[in-house]
């Protein structure tokens, strides 16, 4: 099977959204605007033995695959609309490609997203997910705007339980549902970042780990500011405390990364989307930045993912 009849075969399909005039086949699609709506486009980045195991299951693959490019269009309370594809394969042959087709146009239909094109090639096992979503003027949420007086929210499941499963990939751990799950389907919280517009200050996704990507809205806070977290606050993925007592759940639950969920600050008096959970309150700037039940963060830590390593 050749690149074309790869195309064809796995990936083309009849646009489900009415404003793509032209999907996938061409050399470019074609997305009607609309005037009163801003465009929000995101790239995300999966390789394997970079960010997955070398071997790595196909359906599992097109989950953490598109769920973690949806999630940047959650943290800008964008709808989604369409993605493009660039997908690297070891072999352009039936087998793997067939099962990560199936996932992932399963998860395209879910999140009422189209896939309107992209590229295949060959080489090491990879692939880049070009997402496209849609706010009302003006409307976006953007990292800009925390200060102090702020309540820090989490909206998702839980925390550290992605980070665990590195564990049990490792051999260090058998293996746990839960967490395999946490790993390799991220749940992006695209209908929690819609009711977020108009609501947060400012809003990321913890996708490198909650510390790392709170620093992130410091960084561009309103004034000096800093953050003062509760432990007993934090929702953790069930069985870390018991499989690593409570200040090793904390560190993986804090710097883990791979979570997911929306990280918004809120100022007081404001009516709270369902299902968030306040976790800590923004306070006028201290000489540490990020203090949990009163203290500096302990200095062993990694704060979250460095790409750069």
């Amino acid at each position: 099977m050749n690149e074309f009849e790869l195309i064809r075969t796995y990936f083309q399909r009849d646009p489900l959204d009415p404003s793509v005039t032209l999907g996938n086949g061409d050399d470019a699609a074609v997305v009607s605007q609309h005037s009163d709506f801003e465009t929000v486009v995101s790239v995300d980045s999966v390789i394997a033995g970079r960010h997955v195991p070398l071997m790595c299951p196909p359906d599992g693959f097109a989950a953490r695959l598109l769920g973690r490019g949806l999630s940047d269009l959650a943290a800008m309370g964008a709808e989604p609309q369409a993605v493009l594809l660039s997908l690297t394969l070891p072999t352009l042959e039936p087998g793997w490609i067939d099962h990560f087709a199936s996932r992932f146009h399963q998860l395209c239909v879910r999140f009422g997203v189209d896939l309107i094109g992209g590229d295949t090639t060959k080489g090491p096992l990879s692939a880049h997910l070009t997402v496209l979503g849609q706010v009302p003027k003006g409307s976006a949420v953007t990292r800009s705007g925390l200060k102090s007086g702020d309540d820090l929210w989490l909206f998702g499941p839980d925390l550290g339980g992605a980070r665990a499963y590195l564990d049990v990939l490792d051999g260090q751990q058998p293996d746990h549902e839960i967490w395999a799950e946490r790993y390799w389907r991220p749940e992006p919280q695209l209908d929690a970042g819609v009711s977020l517009r108009g609501v947060a200050s400012a809003m990321i996704d913890v996708s490198d780990g909650l510390c790392q990507d709170l620093l992130h809205l410091l960084d561009h806070a309103v004034g000096s500011a800093s953050v003062k977290l509760q432990s007993k606050l934090f929702p953790l993925c069930p069985d870390l405390v018991d499989r690593f007592g409570q200040d090793k759940a904390l560190e993986y639950a804090l710097t883990g990364g791979d979570d997911y969920c929306l990280l918004a600050s809120i100022r007081g008096g404001v009516t709270i989307p369902t299902r968030g959970r306040r976790i800590g309150m923004v306070v006028k700037g201290e000489t540490d930045r990020i203090l949990l039940d009163g203290e500096p963060l302990p200095d062993a830590w990694q704060l979250g993912w460095d790409h750069s390593r």
